[in-house]
């Protein structure tokens, strides 16, 4: 579906199970990915070094150079720049040893601030980030506010689109086909490739849930169709 799509890569994270596919299938995944001549990586969201592990046998079993993760475990609270340094501390040494680079990325609950500080002692060639355009506004950081924080150690990038519905008491943040809705793209790009002339940019879509897996696979497909064409008219005129 990716290939079909016309793209150059397929980032497959946490919600996919990869660990469910041992390192030697990873591998022969890996192999049929060059033969259609699309790249593969993953992602994970774990606070357990040993989960990191598992996926850094299948980054190496890939041919990778980076795992993208999110800082994230249902009930484990609001994390700290001492809880998230303990984490790195663990993993950095498989890290380097293996030639993999870490992409965190900013999610819901984690200001952006606070990931930038936690990882400022870390070598940059090991441990970055992969920024999220909206991920953050939750936090009440808009995608500016993430690349001023997060911007200078980024590895990859997460682009999707949406729209706010609120009322005098709150908002919901509502996906949208990619060009559809109000993230500003143009000036976000400007600022992506002064500092990475060719970035590594992952389109990702927030579809709503029906219930019927059918028909969510079936408007995927069709956002990220749209989603494409957009991101392509939009930069060729950009």
């Amino acid at each position: 579906m990716a290939k079909a799509a016309g793209l150059e890569r397929l980032q497959v994270c946490e919600n996919a199970r990869p660990l469910s596919l041992d390192a030697s299938g990873w591998t022969g995944l890996a192999r049929h990915a060059r033969e259609i001549d699309l790249e593969i990586g993953l992602g994970c969201m774990t606070l357990d070094p040993d989960t990191v592990r598992e996926y850094l046998e299948r980054v190496t079993a890939i041919g990778g150079s980076m795992l993208r993760i999110v800082l994230e475990r249902a009930g484990a609270g609001p994390l700290s720049a001492d809880r998230i340094q303990a984490f790195l501390d663990r993993i950095v040494p498989d890290l380097e040893s293996r030639g993999v680079r870490l992409a965190i990325e900013n999610h819901f609950d984690i200001p952006s601030r606070l990931l930038a500080r936690a990882v400022a002692g870390y070598p940059r060639e090991s441990v970055g980030f992969c920024v999220d355009v909206a991920n953050s506004l939750r936090n009440f950081e808009d995608c500016d506010t993430v690349l001023n924080l997060l911007g200078d150690r980024a590895f990859c990038y997460h682009f999707k689109d949406y729209r706010i519905a609120g009322s005098n008491v709150g908002f919901s943040v509502i996906g949208t086909p990619f060009g559809e809705g109000l993230f500003h793209w143009r000036g976000a790009m400007e600022r992506i490739l002064a500092h990475t002339p060719d970035p590594e940019i992952y389109l990702e879509t927030w579809t709503p849930s029906t219930g019927d897996a059918g028909v969510d696979e079936s408007l995927e497909a069709e956002w990220l169709r749209t989603s494409i064409a957009n991101f392509r008219a939009i930069s060729a005129g950009q």
